[in-house]
């Protein structure tokens, strides 16, 4: 072991932990890496730098902006509108249409673009159904992501493997190479969703998700102070309005420096700050209560106490590449940009008592909005999707280019039909899309560069070099040795289900991305090693970094549907861990018999 490959190690392993510990975002880790590895002299500069004209980068970028196109001209949308059509009173069947859909979607559209416009169409036939959103969202999620599995284009990891593969001298994989193994799985996610996965995703009555009256579990966090002249003052916690309930409770109080709970508190005093935990219904009767006010509203208060008001209040979801993502409450000029206010944030379903101002928004937080403009100003942001209005039965759509959706449909189609033929590389075909979604106004340059998903390009620039390094230094033969001595003797099966394993695992806690350039490179070389054709342990490796389950920080989808769904963290861990048990078992069967 050399000196560089001690060095690499370490590095990879700097990696790894800023990657499981979300201290930084994974992006700018990517690009950590990239700059410790030319400053270190294991790469030069023009090697450093080569993961921004890679092709896995280039196609990404462009798939991007055609799924950004697609998605501005309301075919996703059309999309969503005909699953609600479709769907019916039969749980089981509901199912089946949102699963067959979504994996349709996701297969030629960026999958997070798709699971972020169908989000709000679950609550929609949650309403129509009497369905829990919790037994949909999960099954959206995952079919989604087998659905992006299952063609070269469908995600950036895809076209990744599928780079760092033609780089070690392997094939090209075209588009449709991966549809069989990946129909195969979907399957098995129908059957199992419907057998056994819904029944596990169900929320008993005290977890029951918010739909729309706000009646549900205290999951919201705010901050309301006790103004001048407030009935409140003077008087105990214990007995009055904010008494605790099942629908609010205050956690603690801030008096000046000191911090007291609510049991400790005594009686209320003037400029009191409390942390509150509320549902819907109570976080609207708060803010049309004179006696308090929230903290992060600027609303004058209206000393009207009506709870049936009419109210522009929405609930709004983080979305990836959005401004949002890594500010605090407290900094962002919320009525200046948007034209409305947060009265209280939810994270994952569940959240601490932390100071609400102080709240680090992350992707898959979901605020609860005051709008004070028309509706169709907030809800064409792009920094959220709207999951719901509280006071509406219906859900505001936004703003899209439909007289374009035919043109953008048949761009797409044009640039399947170059990759399938083979007329022109996907690379090509797809700038070459990019170029006309401009030229006939589907997407103007301005939403593309607001709307594309900028972190998965930097991600992507920035790790793709790490690949370059373990081949450059020898680590990954170093490791791949390692590897063979312990599968000597064993069936190609074997180490197809041991790669397999290792990617899913992998996956759960880092990005599918660098799981993928980190383990691409040792399978080749122990492929090599144990004279077996690489492209099983590659396939293996791309579908392990795609189905990973087990946690809802392994694929964005995921983050995306745990607020929403009011999810816990067992539970992707029950329903996904056996998921990924049957997809273990298999892969380890059916790839070696598909790509052998």
């Amino acid at each position: 072991m050399t000196f560089e490959i001690i060095l690499l190690f370490a590095i990879v392993l700097g990696a790894l932990v800023l990657f499981t510990s979300g201290v930084i975002s994974v992006d700018l880790t990517a690009l950590l890496v990239m700059v410790s590895l030319m400053g270190t002299g294991i790469l030069t500069p023009e090697e450093g730098i080569s993961g921004f004209s890679n092709t896995a980068t280039t196609t990404v970028l462009a798939l991007l902006i055609l799924s950004e196109g697609l998605k501005n001209t309301g075919a996703v949308e059309l999309l969503g509108d005909k699953m609600v059509s479709l769907t019916g009173r039969y749980e089981w069947f509901t199912l089946i249409v949102i699963m067959l859909i979504s994996a349709f979607a996701s297969a030629f559209i960026n999958t997070t673009a798709v699971v972020a416009v169908f989000i709000p169409v679950m609550f929609r036939i949650a309403r129509s159904t009497g369905i829990q959103v919790s037994v949909l969202l999960v099954p959206l999620s995952f079919a989604a992501m087998i659905g992006g599995a299952s063609t070269m284009i469908g995600t950036s990891t895809n076209l990744l493997i599928n780079s760092l593969g033609q780089s070690y001298g392997l094939a090209k994989l075209r588009i449709f190479d991966l549809t069989l193994m990946g129909g195969i799985l979907f399957l098995s996610l129908m059957l199992y969703m419907i057998l056994i996965g819904r029944h596990w995703l169900k929320k008993d009555s005290n977890q029951e998700e918010v739909i729309d009256d706000g009646h549900g579990p205290a999951n919201y966090l705010t901050e309301i102070v006790i103004p001048p002249g407030s009935t409140l003052i003077s008087k105990s916690l214990n007995g009055g309005p904010l008494a605790p309930t099942r629908d609010l409770n205050v956690l603690r109080v801030i008096r000046g420096e000191a911090t007291f709970s609510s049991i400790h508190v005594g009686k209320l005093q003037e400029n009191d700050i409390l942390v509150v935990k509320a549902n819907i219904k109570e976080l609207i009767k708060l803010s049309n209560n004179p006696s308090v006010k929230i903290i992060t509203n600027n609303r004058a208060v209206t000393g009207n106490t009506d709870e049936n008001i009419e109210t522009n209040l929405f609930e709004a979801l983080v979305v990836p590449n959005s401004n949002l993502i890594d500010r605090k409450i407290k900094d962002v000029d919320f009525h200046r940009f948007y034209d409305a206010y947060p009265l209280a944030v939810r994270k994952g379903g569940i959240i601490g008592d932390q100071k609400l101002l102080e709240h680090k928004i992350g992707l898959g937080d979901i605020l609860l909005m005051d709008g004070d403009s028309e509706p169709k100003t907030f809800y064409s942001k792009n920094d959220w999707i709207t999951i719901q209005r509280i006071a509406k039965d219906e859900i505001e759509k936004h703003l899209y280019q439909k007289d374009k959706l035919a043109v953008s449909v048949a761009i797409l189609l044009g640039v399947i039909i170059l990759a399938v033929t083979n007329i022109l590389p996907i690379l090509i075909g797809a700038w070459i899309g990019v170029t006309l979604m401009i030229l006939t106004r589907c997407i103007t340059l301005k939403r593309a560069y607001q709307n594309v998903e900028w972190k998965v390009v930097f991600l992507l620039a920035g790790i793709i070099p790490l690949g370059t390094a373990m081949n450059k230094t020898g680590a990954d033969a170093l490791i791949a040795q390692g590897f063979i001595e312990l599968t000597s003797g064993t069936s190609p099966a074997f180490v197809v289900s041991g790669l397999f394993l290792l990617t899913t695992l992998l996956t759960g806690i880092i990005s599918n991305q660098a799981t993928a350039v980190l383990l691409v490179p040792i399978a080749i070389r122990i492929a090599s090693g144990l004279e077996m054709p690489p492209e099983p342990l590659v396939i293996a490796i791309l579908f392990g970094a795609n189905t990973s389950f087990l946690t809802p920080v392994g694929y964005q989808t995921n983050a995306m549907v745990y607020g929403p769904g009011n999810y816990r963290f067992i539970d992707f861990l029950k329903v996904g861990g056996l998921l990924c048990l049957i997809f273990w078992i298999l892969a380890t069967f059916l790839i070696p018999r598909l790509y052998m």
